[in-house]
């Protein structure tokens, strides 16, 4: 079976392509296995197999309350990284999907994505299986906070460093306008978005200037070994010229 449809939208899936952007995604094979006699197909595989695992009432999204236009607040990865937010590739294997943040740590953990020829079309397909044929907004919602985190090809090659994103398309500005695109129809309902927690604990974070001013610091002036020297050298100058000038005075 080359193409399959889901759905009353006309969406013609080349199983054969989907199957290989698999390595587009990081799922536990385990979870293939556990889920491959309960699918109808294979998006309802994929479907299955990305879905967050359940959490404790506590950090449900809507334990949280409402924010409004939650989807739209999120700062970008440029943003937070001047806020001295540290950026993680999580554990191989880990949920696509969970993506997490340590307050403790200031560290945004981010499931490994690679960018594929297929990738648009397997999220793609991924969303409208869900909004036709499901109650839940997972895809939805993390196509939504991959869009707003990677607003520019910036935060893009930022997270190509990092590890995070390994891009084999054209470029990063072209992984920008992809989530661009799909997010166009996306809707989100603010109470129940998927990533309402996460935004929240961002915003507190960015919104301490005690942060922003460590990062413009590690940043700006102790960035390399010489410049964290010349910095202690110029602090010690400056301390033996006050010890100067109070002697000086004292002797006068």
């Amino acid at each position: 079976m080359d193409e399959s449809k889901i759905g009353k939208e006309d969406v013609s899936i080349d199983v054969d392509k989907l199957a290989k952007s698999l390595e587009d995604v990081s799922i536990d094979e385990s979870l293939i296995e556990s889920y491959f006699s309960k699918a109808e197909h294979f998006v309802d595989l994929l479907k299955l197999c990305l879905e967050p695992p359940k959490r404790d009432g506590t950090e449900r999204p809507n334990a949280y309350g409402a924010v409004p236009n939650a989807s739209r607040v999120v700062p970008n990865v440029t943003k937070l990284h001047q806020t001295g937010v540290k950026f993680k590739s999580a554990k191989p294997n880990t949920n696509l999907l969970d993506i997490r943040f340590g307050k403790g740590s200031g560290t945004l953990e981010i499931p490994k994505l690679t960018i594929g020829n297929m990738t648009e079309q397997l999220l793609r397909n991924l969303q409208i299986f869900e909004r036709l044929h499901t109650d839940t907004n997972y895809m939805n919602d993390y196509v939504v906070i991959l869009n707003r985190l990677l607003n520019t090809s910036k935060d893009v090659e930022l997270l190509i460093h990092i590890g995070v994103i390994d891009n084999r398309i054209s470029d990063s500005e072209g992984v920008s306008t992809l989530f661009q695109q799909l997010s166009k129809n996306a809707r989100v309902k603010n109470k129940n978005f998927h990533y309402l927690g996460l935004v929240k604990d961002l915003q507190s974070y960015c919104k301490s200037p005690c942060h922003e001013w460590k990062a413009n610091l590690m940043q700006n002036y102790f960035n390399t070994p010489w410049a964290f020297i010349s910095v202690i050298a110029a602090s010690i100058l400056l301390i033996l010229t006050f010890i100067q000038t109070v002697y000086t005075v004292k002797g006068s």
